[in-house]
């Protein structure tokens, strides 16, 4: 009996990630087609073949359905920073993240990564979007880098260096992205990202 529940719940969240995804695509092929502002939600809903509703049960707006790759990214290191041993260090650490993420690089990183990277950076309302996401983690990866090193980080300097790593990894990203690189080419700029930043960050990993 339990082996039929767990399969039932592993073909409901099939079920769902397959709507999410059905939803962003119709989402970036409508924009392309019609622009940003001539795209509604119910325009969204119904090329994805699903009513209004059900569109907002997976996004609260358009601008969300637009940064859902970013959502799965952040979900992701939540998931993978909750397994980590205390005493990870900080590098090690973001790259089992990098890790988890390429495992299944055309879920994470879709074909369609640089189209959204060109929205984001033209639209005011999704550039702030991606920066309460971007500070979110921050956040995140701060807590738990003040829980793995209690006696060398404090809430400071634990966000300094949480945004010294994850801007890096940003910046890298973005530009990776923006030239609509492989994902294969994704990943090693963001390792070389990190690389630079292994000088700076050697104290902490000695203790």
């Amino acid at each position: 009996m339990a082996g039929v529940v767990d399969g039932q719940l592993g073909l409901r969240e099939r079920k769902k990630r397959r709507t999410r995804r059905a939803l962003t695509d119709a989402a970036l092929r409508l924009i392309a087609e019609k622009g940003y502002d001539n795209t509604t939600v119910a325009d969204i809903a119904a090329a994805a073949e699903v009513s209004p509703r059900t569109f907002f049960s997976y996004f609260p707006s358009k601008e969300d359905v637009l940064l859902a790759d970013a959502d799965e990214r952040m979900e992701l290191i939540r998931d993978v920073l909750g397994r980590l041993p205390a005493g990870t260090p900080p590098l090690a650490a973001l790259r089992q993240v990098i890790d988890a993420a390429f495992s299944d690089s055309s879920a994470m990183f879709g074909n369609d990564r640089h189209v959204r990277v060109a929205l984001v950076l033209d639209r005011p309302e999704l550039r702030a979007k991606a920066m309460q996401r971007l500070l979110t983690a921050q956040r995140q990866f701060a807590g738990w880098l003040t829980s793995a090193y209690p006696a060398r980080l404090d809430e400071v300097l634990a966000m300094a260096v949480s945004g010294a790593l994850l801007g890096a990894l940003t910046g890298a990203a973005v530009a990776s992205f923006d030239r609509a690189d492989p994902p294969e080419r994704t990943r090693t700029e963001l390792e070389r990202a990190l690389t630079i930043l292994q000088p700076a960050l050697a104290a902490l990993d000695r203790g």
